[in-house]
């Protein structure tokens, strides 16, 4: 009963924080282009939520480099997370086109440097990759979900190869991680959040080189990153059954 009561009152202070702050942040972040804007509302967003985040690392990353991210897709929640975790790497998404036609979020987005992708339409899917690549010159990281979608049941969906032309190109390293945990706060399709669980864990992995992978071995980059992610997700599931979360 008393768990129920706190999932109500916590999914009441997130929607209530939402319409209170999306307006003016998203205009502040237009004028400004500050990222912090967007890092700090996604702080607060799970701290109203009670979002507890361990992180397993198979490596020490600096942040005077950048990386490209490749993470394993469960949930709207994965973007909070991942705005914390990786915090000192001056990150940036590529999110779906139809997200930057919400008003003041969909602009603010855009005006701190995310990337729209367009699924369906090659010629803009080429032009998504493109823009990840300026944007990746310019100094920032990339994280990028290959699945393209989100999973329903949290295993790994088949790999969009499109993203991995990124880091060939740029001849920068990917590091692959695992999340596991955001699917049971807010699965795919619910706006409803599951506070009864508050953990989610994030596997990071070794850093990835690509300088001595052709264009045409995609396929062989894909397949390395794929199970350095399949690793940490059933490390991070042992995790939560050692620790009764699941």
């Amino acid at each position: 009963m008393f768990l129920k009561i706190e999932e109500i009152i916590r999914n009441l202070l997130v929607y209530l924080f939402v319409i209170i702050t999306v307006p003016p942040l998203s205009l502040l972040a237009i004028i400004t282009r500050r990222h912090f804007i967007a890092t700090f509302w996604c702080e607060v967003l799970l701290f109203l939520l009670g979002v507890k985040i361990k992180v397993f690392s198979k490596t020490q990353l600096s942040d005077k480099e950048r990386y490209i991210f490749m993470v394993n897709h469960q949930s709207q929640l994965d973007i909070p997370v991942l705005e914390k975790v990786l915090k000192p790497y001056q990150i940036r998404f590529l999110a779906k086109r139809s997200l930057f036609n919400i008003p003041f979020f969909g602009w603010a987005i855009k005006a701190l440097g995310y990337l729209p992708v367009e699924r369906k339409d090659p010629k803009d899917g080429l032009k998504s990759i493109l823009a990840c690549i300026e944007t990746f010159k310019k100094g920032y990281s990339l994280i990028i979900f290959p699945e393209g979608t989100r999973s329903k049941t949290g295993e790994l969906l088949p790999f969009k190869l499109g993203g991995f032309l990124i880091p060939l190109k740029t001849k920068s390293k990917v590091v692959p991680l695992a999340i596991w945990g955001t699917i049971k706060i807010l699965p795919k399709g619910k706006i409803w959040f599951k506070t009864s669980q508050k953990e989610v864990k994030v596997f990071i992995g070794e850093p990835i080189e690509t300088s001595s992978f052709t264009f045409k071995e995609k396929d062989k980059l894909s397949l390395i990153v794929r199970e350095q992610i399949t690793e940490g997700l059933e490390l991070l599931k042992t995790e939560f059954k050692r620790g009764g979360a699941l």
